[in-house]
């Protein structure tokens, strides 16, 4: 392995295709987290609004079982 250090050939550190090619990859990498993100939310959230009206459902047939007696 060489320790010998080379100067690059050109002398701007970061190309304008280089900068393109970061800036489409960061936008595509937004836009992949956000729906990832959202769809496990909404999964989540489904979930919570599932429990949330079975509660509901078992709260009114132990109200109406209690008023029955």
């Amino acid at each position: 392995m060489s320790k010998d250090v080379t100067s690059r050939e050109g002398k701007k550190p970061v190309t304008f295709t280089h900068a393109v090619a970061m800036t489409a990859v960061a936008v595509v990498g937004i836009l992949v987290a956000f729906w990832a993100f959202s769809w496990i939310a909404g999964i989540f959230f489904f979930f919570v609004k599932v429990v949330i009206i079975v509660a509901l459902i078992a709260g009114v047939f132990w109200v109406v079982s209690r008023l029955r007696h």
